[in-house]
């Protein structure tokens, strides 16, 4: 089990509660999760697996 870091003593900005609301409902939609680490570690891979839906349609092609 990850050993989680103790959250900052300041308030998380309108940014952050939102990153976390976006992050966690994609988590529970899609069953996939990010690495515990700082968001600026995690690499262009990682994050494009995460968010990546092979479900969507494809783009609009204006046709």
């Amino acid at each position: 089990m990850p050993v989680l870091e103790p959250l900052p003593a300041f308030p998380p900005t309108d940014a952050d509660l939102l990153a976390l609301l976006l992050v966690t409902t994609w988590s529970a939609r899609t069953g996939r999760t990010l690495r515990p680490v700082p968001v600026g570690e995690l690499s262009a891979a990682e994050l494009v697996e995460f968010w990546a839906d092979d479900q969507l349609e494809p783009p609009y092609s204006g046709r």
